[in-house]
């Protein structure tokens, strides 16, 4: 079935080579690949295989792909993560498609890109266009319930949507952005003890906001990362400073959700409901924390736009599958909905993995994942990038930006927009991109009213707060127009001055 190509391997393997120290710690790497998957918790004990799967679906917010030792981070402390990913499948190339908070979970619930339901960056009004997830599970008999941040367009009362999931006031509508995580575990593991006695299947979201900024861990945890590796795209200098402050607490972040994520696995083996679950594992967008000498998110480097992706379905996914085939955050709807024997309704713009995840096939629905930003660090209209299993291609409106060869530069390194022998692939890219635009509806004048635009536009508060002394698209554009500028005006006082005289 779609397991790892040899791009993917490559990738992940120079990422182990540079943090593993030694033969021996590059051999256990390897062997964490094809050694079986083991069980975390009890032995469940197996239902009626008729009755619909239920859904769990957990996710961080702000954690990367690389920061798990699943994938390959000799950092990271996540042994409950790693045992998981042994059991059901890996996905290596999961990508948020606009890698920022309320986008991610807009595309989340709706299987739409954000042009289509116009939530292109934080604050913006939700107008999706089709029944979103919760919906159609609960439609088909679900019980469903939500736990932790929600961030789309926060319910204040009962009768704000909630798309599906119960509404604010009721005890399994837990929409609050709590930093200690385990209070949002604790309704999760209510919600799935009692709601698995019943006759219905169940969906149930956990939102734990850990390791989103401020770069806090809980403590105990910081103190397991006092010697940390730093990733070869880090510049020297201030990016280096900012990795070695910040990557102990994001590091010890994670490790504590690993713990959260074992209670919950625990919380399904005593409900009798660990083979019949649904189990997905996952973030809404990545940090660059350095990397390429930048900061935050609303990047389309892997650091930022790609995330973990574990699913675990005994009855369907057989344990140790790893997908290199790009994945979206419109997938997730409507594969989801193909696992559990349902369909997602016309109009989503995400296509329905399950049969690949199932091993019925070895060709995925699509081999891209379309990235768009509007509103970035990069000045209006951001940018738009493509990414396949081995290239990672990005543009703004004016010009492309960069393509990576992900096989053989996994660090993004090495820009093959300045190579003039791959001029004809960056222009394949390009004319694909295009084509991808025109055939999705977007647009590079598509705008929005709503949100924290005024902190993008051209000139606004953002655009240039996330560098640490690396320039990107516009950042560029104004040291060299604001050189331009100032001769000008030194040209015209230089002429004044001559008048006068």
């Amino acid at each position: 079935m779609g397991t790892n190509n040899s791009g993917s391997v490559t990738a992940m393997l120079d990422r182990r080579a540079f943090l593993r120290v030694g033969a021996m710690g590059l051999a256990a790497s390897l062997c964490d690949l094809t050694e079986p998957a083991h069980a975390v918790g009890a032995t469940p004990i197996s239902r009626d295989s008729a009755r619909p799967p239920n859904v769990l679906f957990v996710f961080s917010d702000m954690q990367r792909a690389y920061s798990m030792g699943c994938y390959g981070d000799a950092n990271a402390r996540t042994p409950v993560l790693d045992a998981f990913a042994k059991q059901g499948a890996r996905l290596d190339a999961a990508m948020s498609n606009t890698p920022v908070c309320c986008p991610y979970r807009a595309c989340l619930m709706s299987g739409q890109y954000a042009h289509r339901h116009g939530v292109m960056s934080n604050g913006v009004t939700f107008r999706p266009t089709v029944k979103c997830i919760a919906e159609t599970f609960r439609d088909a008999g679900y019980e469903t319930g939500y736990s932790g941040k929600w961030h789309i367009s926060p319910p204040k009362d009962a009768k704000d949507p909630t798309y599906g999931f119960p509404s604010r006031e009721t005890e399994f509508g837990f929409y609050r952005t709590d930093r200690q995580s385990a209070n949002v575990t604790d309704v999760a593991l209510k919600f799935i003890t009692e709601k698995s006695k019943g006759p219905k299947p169940w969906m149930l979201f956990v939102s734990w906001i850990l390791p989103h900024t401020p770069y806090k861990a809980p403590e105990g945890y910081m103190e397991h990362f006092s010697q940390i590796a730093i990733p070869p795209n880090v510049p020297e200098g201030l990016a280096t400073e900012n990795v070695k402050q910040c990557l102990p607490d994001y590091y010890g972040m994670i490790e504590s959700l690993d713990d959260e994520f074992q209670r919950l696995l625990q919380a399904l083996d005593q409900a009798g409901v660990a083979d019949d679950t649904i189990i997905v594992y996952s973030s809404d967008h990545g940090d660059m924390i350095g990397s390429q000498g930048l900061k935050a998110k609303r990047w389309p480097y892997e650091e930022s736009a790609r995330i973990p992706f574990l699913i675990r379905y005994p009855r369907a996914i057989k344990p140790g599958t790893v997908i290199a085939d790009p994945f979206g955050s419109p997938d997730v709807y409507p594969t989801l909905a193909g696992l559990a024997g349902l369909k997602a309704p016309a109009g989503v713009d995400g296509a329905d993995f399950s049969p690949l995840l199932r091993g019925e096939t070895t060709k995925p629905p699509r081999d891209y994942v379309y990235l768009v930003m509007p509103y970035a660090y990069v000045p209006w209209p951001g940018w738009r990038a493509l990414r396949t299993r081995q290239y990672m291609y990005a543009r703004t409106k004016d010009k492309p930006w960069f393509l990576f060869d992900l096989k053989n530069d996994p660090w993004e390194k090495r820009n093959l927009v300045d190579d003039p022998s791959q001029k004809a692939l960056v222009r394949e890219f390009d004319d694909r991109l295009a084509s991808i635009m025109r055939e999705t509806g977007d647009s590079w004048g598509i705008t929005t009213t709503t949100g924290d635009l005024q902190s993008w536009v051209p000139g606004g508060p953002k655009q240039q707060s996330q560098s640490l002394g690396v320039d990107f698209p516009g950042k560029a554009f104004r040291q060299v127009e604001g050189d331009r500028k100032g001769k000008v005006k030194e040209g015209k006082r230089a002429k004044r001055q001559k008048a006068g005289a």
